[in-house]
């Protein structure tokens, strides 16, 4: 029996929860005789799942009948939605006539290190071989069809925990440290609350390292403000160069 799964195309809201979030990256079909590998993802999707709680699919293309939003909407909405997925799944059919995956190879270089990636790679694929070499040396998850990536990407994501407004934002990996849920849990006695973030590094899954960009309103003043949250005694690394700062994506859920 399939469980709940909810499907969010590329410039619609998030739903307001839910338990593990998977984000479909890789290349799109510009011709509209050629279809993409994204539906049958979400058929083997909602065929798999069967845990409790609610499983978020961030799918960037427009919905049948739909259009996608403005190009700078649209990369804010990825990145918006890559940052707070549980697993990233990177489906990779290359075929350098028809579907090239330019921007695919951009969005792997920038996340295939993050420890929430997993990659399909068919047979077939053309020019794979550079993606295949980083997923070996950093023991991404690789699988060489449909059926096996989605596999993979759940089971990278594990058991799900429900996750809702702000917390939506803290990927399952980050959400099961120690550290973090200590972190967290001390908000409201310093009388913040969480209204954003973003992981913007981490080691390991669950992270044993990392650091996290918070957005915080203080209780007493109302304001907002960011701030740097780590593990403890760990300096954090140079901010990632292809980061915007935070609250300037033009992008909210």
């Amino acid at each position: 029996m399939s469980g709940d799964v909810t499907v969010v195309h590329v410039g619609e809201p998030w739903p307001e929860h839910w338990s593990v979030s998977l984000y479909l990256c890789g290349p799109t079909p510009r011709d509209p005789a050629m279809e993409s590998w994204r539906p049958r993802a979400e058929r083997l999707l909602r065929e798999h799942w069967t845990a409790d709680g609610r499983l978020a699919v961030f799918l960037p293309e427009a919905p049948e009948g739909g259009s996608e939003p403005p190009y700078p909407q649209q990369v804010a909405w990825e990145e918006a939605a890559m940052h707070a997925a549980d697993a990233i799944l990177f489906y990779v059919p290359r075929d350098l006539a028809t579907l090239p995956g330019l921007v695919t190879n951009v969005k792997w270089g920038a996340w295939h290190d993050c420890g929430r990636a997993v990659l399909g790679s068919p047979p077939d694929a053309q020019r794979n071989e550079y993606l295949l070499h980083f997923a070996e040396l950093l023991s991404v998850p690789v699988a060489h069809d449909l059926p096996g990536v989605v596999a993979a990407a759940l089971d990278l994501a594990g058991p799900g925990d429900r996750r809702e407004g702000a917390d939506r934002h803290v990927p399952l990996a980050l959400w099961r440290s120690p550290e973090f849920r200590a972190w967290h849990a001390g908000l409201a006695g310093r009388g913040d609350a969480l209204t954003g973030g973003r992981l913007l590094w981490s080691r390991g899954n669950p992270v044993t390292d990392w650091v996290f960009e918070a957005r915080l309103r203080s209780a007493a003043t109302g304001r907002e403000r960011t701030e740097l949250a780590s593990r403890a005694g760990e300096p954090p690394p140079a901010h990632p160069g292809h980061l915007a700062p935070l609250g300037s994506t033009g992008w909210s859920v």
